[in-house]
């Protein structure tokens, strides 16, 4: 429980402290952790990240130059 002046009264303050207590004001919350659907979500993407990062150094040889190589194609198309 924290000890917090609401009054300055030392009993009204443990009262009112008491009262927020019960009523959840301190209680922590729970860590928020990801769903399983999300971290699939999340699985997925980067494996598609991957796909494209192999896909680029197969093609264009680096991944320097993977991003201006796309630049180039979708302008030329």
């Amino acid at each position: 429980m924290k000890n917090t002046v609401y009054t300055g009264i030392a009993n009204d303050d443990r009262r009112i402290a008491a009262e927020l207590q019960a009523m959840g004001a301190f209680d922590q919350a729970q860590a928020d952790e990801k769903s399983a659907l999300v971290k699939a979500i999340e699985a997925a993407g980067e494996f598609v990240t991957w796909m494209r990062w192999k896909g680029e150094v197969g093609v264009y040889g680096c991944r320097v130059g993977a991003a201006h190589a796309r630049r180039v194609e979708a302008l030329a198309a």
